[in-house]
């Protein structure tokens, strides 16, 4: 009797440190880490722009007044005013019409040939352009406008992975989790991780999702081509319920086979 006490006490233990608070499942909670803030009671947020890099796919348009110079940079033109035709299919346009940063850094333009663009910011990238056809044309008469073809990046873990495209300039990391259908039950937001390329090499970075804090991080902000990777809770491995229900039926069976076994031994001990 006082093994079976003793099997009661760990196994009400066991459920009392198997359940997931709510804590580690609420995004963007208070927390004790001050929040930046400005005058207005605004939470700041740090961007770092991002910075071409070789195999990027950019998307151009060079655009005149006069159609015999517009001609000379249709390329993309279909890509650009049809933006709006579903992911995978813009993808693929801008795949075969964009322009693609070769691997020295380069992108070839018709009439401005190769412009070493690698490490620019987008913002860099259209006004060097303005500069060199300034030599061949009437800029004042030109509209270019540089951008990147979107965002695509990766989800693993726990969570719906897969590969994805966001159209916009500008993501964050609860945008892109929801594009995936959101974190699932035993996915531990404390530690999300961002897998990171740079032309050095890759980085690795790490969140937590949980707290308000989050906002005033620069990994807030996704950049083209990162992984995130949502690492599973230990509860995961232990094989217990979602929910503190499921966690109590799994241990009550547990403690129910095990009272059984112990009476069959004693039965025939005696």
């Amino acid at each position: 009797m006082k093994n079976f006490k003793l099997l009661i006490f760990i196994s009400f233990i066991g459920i009392l440190s198997s359940c997931i608070s709510v804590k580690k499942l609420t995004y963007l909670q208070d927390t004790d880490e001050p929040l930046e803030v400005d005058t207005a009671g605004y939470q700041m947020l740090k961007r770092n722009y991002y910075k071409i890099q070789k195999n990027d796919m950019l998307s151009v348009q060079i655009r005149s007044l006069n159609p015999e110079v517009d001609t000379y940079f249709s390329i993309g033109r279909s890509t650009n005013d049809n933006m709006n035709v579903g992911q995978n299919q813009g993808s693929s346009q801008l795949y075969f019409n964009g322009y693609s940063v070769d691997p020295f850094g380069n992108i070839d333009i018709p009439v401005l040939s190769k412009i070493y663009v690698e490490g620019l910011s987008i913002n860099e990238v259209q006004n060097l352009l303005i500069e060199k056809l300034s030599v061949f044309f009437d800029t004042q008469s030109l509209f270019v406008k540089v951008q990147l073809s979107g965002i695509k990046f990766t989800v693993i873990g726990e969570v719906s992975g897969g590969q994805y495209y966001l159209y916009q300039n500008e993501a964050n990391i609860l945008e892109a989790i929801a594009l995936a259908g959101d974190i699932d039950v035993f996915g531990k937001k404390t530690e999300v991780q961002i897998i990171r390329q740079h032309p050095q090499g890759v980085k690795y970075y790490e969140i937590d999702l949980t707290s308000k804090a989050v906002v005033n991080n620069p990994m807030y902000f996704i950049q083209p081509n990162d992984i995130i990777n949502v690492k599973p809770m230990k509860q995961k491995t232990w094989g217990v319920g979602e929910t503190g229900v499921q966690t109590f039926l799994t241990f009550a069976s547990l403690i129910t086979t095990t009272a059984a076994l112990v009476v069959l031994i004693q039965s025939f001990s005696n």
